[in-house]
């Protein structure tokens, strides 16, 4: 929105912040200076809009999947501001699952589009934004998991154990127990942060009271579990029949839980306001790049299933197409292609002023080994690239064939499932 002008070409709808269902403005529509002023008053973060021979960016963004995510969005505004009004609300569970059923079918449709590239609910309500991003994210990774999921959910139909519009909706509202949490108990959370507080870790208990016997018993379960680790370091604990507390950890973690874990601790990161009354300009979050460094080599590392995790590169870019950037030899770029084998090397195209109508050299950064991405949004990003240490370290497709391999007596060959970086 800084470098938003009047003359400019909107690509894409822009919708309400406050209300996601509601268009502001309609592909096609000429800015105004007018119009600018009011989309930053009402904090619209980004707008997409049509540049000369860039017209290639356009199959990662599809108005179809824009609108069913709006609708989505719409649902989990409306499901927080019904649960705020009242706490004997009933929620509308039906209306939930079409509107993240509808999601589903334009994603299938459009899968250039199965990529997390923007938000849509105002950073003022960060509860929402919240939950509709990490509905989001978790459902363009259960997409691409649809083989993990037959293994890991091998007790149950091919069909049901794919089926992700239960995992969208348990995504959307797993953090619907915030809303019933004392108002003494959300304001040390704001102040410490402090996971181990146990009037805090209720919110998990209490949103799966709330879901319970609305969604299939698994979805709702990963509410009551959505803060569980790969590594055994999440909550809540399970007792034995000796009577001692024994973690969580692996495989013994649902697979939707595993997926929600990912979706929310990547969204955490990068918008650190996530809960009720949280101020979005007291928490700054980190760049994309940064949130999965951590994820993959920092502080965070080992916690999210490392199937999961290739997952949540393949959904969330690092540099997502259609992101200005500087490059280290000073140029100015703009993302315009990516690989979620290589997160930190994507093509991009020289923009030598903004207001050119010329598109400049195309930079392949895989071929560039002595050229890096060095800014975004004014913040230095070389401290956090990554790059993967073999070929398939990142590889999605390549941890699915050497399952299939391993399920058929091959063994997993050439499998890595840690994550390293550099």
């Amino acid at each position: 929105m800084s470098q938003a002008e009047p003359g400019m070409t909107l690509a894409m709808p822009v919708f309400h912040p406050e209300n996601p269902r509601t268009v502001l403005l309609r592909a096609g529509a000429e800015l105004e200076r007018r119009g600018i002023d009011r989309l930053r008053e009402m904090r619209i973060p980004e707008v997409w809009i049509r540049y000369p021979k860039l017209e290639l960016i356009s199959r990662f963004v599809s108005p179809g999947v824009a609108a069913a995510r709006a609708e989505m969005s719409g649902e989990v505004c409306a499901a927080f501001e019904a649960v705020g009004r009242s706490a004997h609300a009933k929620l509308d569970f039906p209306a939930y699952r079409a509107a993240m059923g509808g999601l589903v079918q334009k994603l299938i449709c459009d899968s250039d589009s199965a990529i997390f590239v923007g938000e849509l609910v105002d950073a003022g309500k960060p509860a929402m934004r919240h939950g509709a991003n990490v509905g989001f994210i978790a459902l363009l990774m259960g997409l691409r998991l649809g083989f993990y999921m037959l293994r890991e959910r091998s007790r149950v139909s091919a069909a049901h154990a794919k089926d992700v519009t239960n995992l969208g909706v348990a995504a959307m509202l797993h953090d619907i127990g915030m809303t019933r949490l004392p108002e003494p108990v959300l304001k040390r959370w704001r102040a410490t942060r402090d996971e181990a507080d146990p009037e805090w870790r209720q919110h998990v208990r209490i949103g799966f009271e709330m879901v319970r016997g609305n969604i299939e018993p698994s979805a709702a379960s990963s509410v009551l579990h959505h803060h569980q680790r790969y590594d055994g370091s999440g909550f809540p604990v399970r007792r034995t029949l000796q009577g001692e507390c024994e973690p969580f950890k692996g495989s013994a973690i649902h697979i939707y839980a595993r997926i929600i874990a990912a979706a929310d601790m990547y969204d955490r990161l990068v918008n650190p306001a996530s809960d009720p009354g949280d101020d979005p300009n007291e928490r700054p979050g980190l760049p994309p790049v940064a949130a999965l460094h951590r994820l993959i080599a920092g502080s965070d590392r080992g916690k999210i299933d490392p199937i999961v995790l290739r997952a949540l590169l393949a959904v969330c870019p690092a540099y997502a197409p259609g992101t200005m950037v500087r490059l280290s030899n000073g140029v100015r770029a703009v993302v315009t292609d990516w690989s979620a084998h290589d997160p930190c090397r994507p093509v991009v195209h020289e923009l030598s002023h903004f207001e050119d109508e010329e598109l400049g050299e195309r930079i392949d950064l895989a071929e560039e080994a002595n050229l890096v991405i060095a800014e975004v949004g004014g913040v230095d990003t070389r401290p956090f690239n990554f790059y993967p240490t073999s070929p398939t370290e990142f590889d999605l497709v390549h941890a699915e064939k050497a399952m299939m391999n391993s399920a058929v007596g091959q063994g997993p060959e050439g499998v890595e499932l840690k994550s390293t970086a550099a």
